[in-house]
């Protein structure tokens, strides 16, 4: 990589996902009324999203495959052995912890979006149980959410990357004489 070079990361699918979904669970945590229509469609657009996402994790360009970033436990010992000696391994993808927190934040996705979809149904319907399971789980999305970002600005520090940037353009700034852990790079 030369200095000051760009890569392109994040496809514009992957990008209205990401920015689609964040407006839609905030809309849906802190301003529209819980068990509305449209909290409810709030949700079932989140369920669409997901659904094209998983199938685009398939099929989509490089980055956003889900095996060019599963977090294995090889990779995940590998990162955190680096971290604990001090350094911070600059990715282009998902680094191996931010894989985790990304499937935390994708089934979070899913059981928040299946529990309200439940509680729609005439088999479910006034059955506190799902209801509180579903404010759980979207609650633990929240908090997920929360610590995602915290991090995210965090790694921007470390690494110098940009992530928040990368997430608007799709293109990650790699600064220079960094040595990037990824096999296309």
């Amino acid at each position: 990589m030369t200095p000051a070079s760009e890569v392109k990361v994040w496809d514009p699918l992957i990008r209205v996902f990401h920015w689609a979904t964040v407006t839609l669970c905030l809309l849906n945590f802190f301003v529209l009324e819980e068990g509305s229509n449209p909290h409810r469609y709030a949700g079932y657009a989140v369920g669409i999203l997901l659904i094209i996402r998983l199938l685009w994790g398939l099929v989509g360009p490089y980055y956003a495959r889900f095996g060019q970033w599963w977090p294995t436990p090889a990779r995940v010992r590998y990162y955190l052995r680096q971290l604990a000696q001090g350094r911070h391994p600059y990715y282009l993808g998902h680094n191996p912890v931010g894989s985790l927190m990304i499937w935390l934040l994708l089934l979070s996705l899913v059981g928040t979006v299946v529990t309200g979809w439940l509680t729609t149904w005439d088999a479910f319907w006034g059955e506190e149980w799902l209801e509180e399971l579903h404010g759980i789980i979207a609650n633990t999305l929240m908090a997920a959410v929360g610590v995602h970002a915290a991090v995210v600005l965090l790694t921007d520090r470390l690494t110098r990357s940009d992530l928040v940037r990368a997430m608007v353009l799709g293109k990650k700034r790699v600064p220079a004489n960094i040595k990037v852990e990824d096999p296309r790079a």
